[in-house]
């Protein structure tokens, strides 16, 4: 099934399709290559099954656009599968093995508090429980040099055990076997021959690199979720077909890749932030396209915001990412995960985040969401609680009878009694209430979002932000403004973006190898070595995904530090092979770095390298839109009609200007308070701001600086009460 799913027969389809699961809604965008046009649609996610949802989704995006889904090329799928399979321990049942003595390295992790001052600090349980830990006698020196041989038979005695007892996936991870996978490699041979329904997953392919407890978790988490990922993916591939599917089908990687169902099933754990993956390269794109090589990337759905850097025109990189927090917002509270992923930050504050009272009195909002079932109260599907969405719509930001253009109806009274109840509480009455949680949203994003920059040493007034997701719009200004940002770019399909964005993304693989030492003192042959071979290993990954030989690029990197520091930094390294010679290229290119992330160097301190990286690809899609040339300024064409909207800068609600964003035409020219409608998305221009339409459709705001601070309580406030 997989291959047929991936042998489309030509490389550049016409319709192409991206499709992104979240929390609340799935996101579907179909791109026509000839016309430049197009197509969105959301719908709401069904959480118990994800799949439905999508195909539902599917369907009904293809049958408006008078197609089969037999005539779509390619489908880009992005989902929070994995993340929410490993948050919510609903992975396959799983266990261990590893070299005596190292049984408790989970639980061991790295032996550092990461809050030293917490008294009753907690971290995340083992996703395999002590008892499914089996020790094996064998052992590799840091060399790879064998100092105990394997004992298969104790193996084949051990995983008989393990099966009798239901486990359905098993992660390997040997010591040292980064240095040396020839006992990982024998295991794996007798299981595949004896055990052949047993998903089995390596650290030496899974992550080979050093440091023994991240390397056995990530691949405790990849064995965890494979069977899940598995039964799913065949699930998808068989409804497809069932529909005609035959085109490419493709998943999305958290490093903003794209790879075949095949590879997907061995190396689940890389789908586990595949979906803001993809507004980050929506940004990028549309970046390209303005000649903004430096962005902030603002995406808002349903459950989630997400912040990225795009810098020199891409987003940045790193190698490591949490999951499962024990507390969301603190580095070190959760299972950590080796694997290249897009650097960014993710913060609770979605349109179904939920506001609350606590215990001191206080408004509180996020990070639990509502989600799509039962949904925020306006939704009526049974939820009681005020969200965020009910607060826009009780604030006059959104139409009741426009939302999702109008097929799906929001009960505006529903959400001012859930409001009025939550407000009672602290002396608010519901439309004050409602502006609290608007605003105390914003200040939570505004206020991650300067961490976030500010950590990797920027200055926040330096970016344009660019705005999207269904709830992003509609906060972006008044977060853009808490920051010091001027300028708010919308772009077109601002709803669904991060489904378009998996259409602008290559397919790709990205393959790691520890082989540490000093710079000056390394085994260049080795290294030599370790590239040929992860460059073939990247190649026929791609090729069997459908990539044309002749069409794979290699790009090589390398992790290096000084000699007695912990933070790796990355650097280019030159293609060709690798000789001595090339050391006095690499330090240089270190030093560079180094200065410009630090601002100083210590000259004289030997460099260490660590680890050696390469990214095969393939080429990069390419997906036109349309442009015009401006026009007149005057938005009148557009305009809806006008209703009450509040702002505390004009003392209450005031009647402001609707437009129709599909009628808005390059060089229109507005003056906010304003208000924008699509069908996925709303867009509110605040007060003193100035709204734009460029050549490629983008709704451009230059953000006021404002004369006063803006009040958080209303004017029939009862009392206060707002954090």
């Amino acid at each position: 099934m997989a291959q047929r799913t991936t042998a489309a027969p030509t490389l550049n389809p016409r319709y192409r399709v991206g499709l992104d699961i979240g929390g609340t809604f799935t996101d579907l965008v179909l791109t026509d290559e000839e016309t430049g046009q197009i197509r969105l649609h959301k719908i709401l996610t069904t959480p118990d099954d994800p799949a439905e949802a999508a195909l539902q989704g599917l369907a009904e995006l293809c049958r408006a656009a008078g197609l089969t889904l037999g005539d779509v090329g390619l489908l880009v799928h992005g989902t929070t599968l994995v993340t929410n399979a490993i948050i919510e321990r609903t992975g396959a049942p799983t266990a261990v093995l590893t070299t005596r003595g190292f049984r408790d390295i989970l639980e061991m992790g790295r032996e550092q508090r990461y809050d030293i001052y917490d008294l009753f600090l907690q971290f995340p349980d083992p996703l395999v429980p002590r008892r499914r830990r089996i020790e094996v006698d064998e052992r590799v020196d840091r060399t790879g040099a064998v100092l105990l041989p394997l004992q298969l038979d104790q193996v084949r005695a051990a995983v008989t055990r393990l099966v009798a007892d239901g486990v359905e996936a098993l992660a390997v991870s040997f010591l040292h076997a980064y240095a040396n996978p020839a006992h990982e490699h024998a295991v794996a041979a007798m299981l595949r021959r004896e055990f052949p329904a047993l998903r089995v997953s390596l650290s030496s392919e899974i992550v080979p690199e050093i440091r023994e407890f991240e390397r056995t978790c990530t691949t405790v988490c990849n064995a965890y979720v494979q069977p899940l990922v598995d039964r799913y993916l065949r699930q998808m591939e068989a409804a497809l077909a069932r529909q005609g599917f035959q085109g490419r089908f493709y998943l999305m990687q958290s490093a903003g890749g794209t790879i075949a169902p095949e590879a997907a099933r061995r190396f689940p754990i890389r789908l586990l932030e595949s979906g803001p993956a993809g507004g980050a390269l929506v940004t990028a794109f549309f970046g390209e396209r303005l000649d903004r090589r430096d962005l902030v990337a603002f995406d808002m759905g349903g459950t989630t915001a997400k912040i990225c850097l795009i810098r020199d025109g891409r987003p940045e990189l790193t190698s490591m990412i949490e999951a499962a927090r024990v507390h969301r917002f603190k580095r070190g509270s959760g299972l950590p995960v080796t694997v290249p992923v897009i650097d960014m930050m993710e913060i609770g504050a979605g349109g179904g985040s939920t506001a609350q009272v606590d215990s001191l009195g206080l408004l509180r909002v996020g990070p639990h969401s509502a989600g799509a079932v039962p949904g925020p109260a306006c939704y009526g599907r049974g939820g009681d609680e005020p969200t965020v969405t009910d607060a826009c719509l009780a604030l006059g930001y959104f139409d009741p009878g426009y939302f999702l253009g109008g097929a799906m109806r929001l009960d505006r009274a529903a959400a001012l009694r859930a409001l009025d109840r939550v407000g009672a509480r602290v002396g608010l009455d519901a439309v004050a209430a409602a502006w609290g949680i608007h605003q105390i949203v914003s200040e939570n994003m505004a206020a991650a979002a300067r961490v976030y920059l500010i950590e990797r040493g920027q200055d926040p007034r330096r970016y344009a932000m660019v705005a999207f997701g269904g709830a992003g719009p509609a906060h972006a200004s008044r977060v853009a403004r808490i920051l010091g940002l001027r300028e708010v770019i919308v772009p077109p399909a601002s709803g669904v973006a991060s489904a378009l964005g998996f259409l602008v993304a290559p397919t790709s693989f990205d393959l790691a190898h520890s082989l540490p030492g000093l710079l000056d003192e390394l085994d260049w042959p080795a290294v030599d070595a370790r590239y040929t071979d992860m460059e073939a290993r990247g190649r026929a990954l791609l090729v069997e995904g459908g990539v044309p030989p002749d069409q794979v690029t290699c790009v090589r990197r390398a992790e290096m530090r000084l000699v007695g520091q912990f933070h790796d930094i990355e650097v280019p390294v030159p293609p060709g092979r690798l000789t001595a010679a090339v050391a006095s290229e690499l330090a240089a290119a270190f030093e560079t770095e180094y200065r410009r992330l630090y601002s100083a160097y210590l000259p004289g301190r030997p460099i260490q390298a660590l680890n050696w990286r390469v990214l095969t690809s393939g080429p990069a899609p390419q997906v036109t839109l349309p442009h015009a040339a401006l026009g007149s300024g005057d938005p009148a064409g557009a305009l809806k009609g006008r209703r009450p909207a509040y702002f505390p800068e004009t003392e209450g609600f005031a009647e402001v200007p609707v437009y129709d964003r599909y009628r808005l035409r390059p060089g229109a020219a507005a003056v906010g308070p304003a208000i924008v409608e699509e069908r996925e998305a709303t867009t509110v221009v605040g007060p003193g701001d100035t709204l734009a339409v460029d050549a490629f459709h983008n709704l451009v705001i230059q953000v006021s600086v404002p004369r006063r601070p803006a009040s958080v309580r209303h004017p029939a406030a009862r009392g206060d009460g707002l954090a």
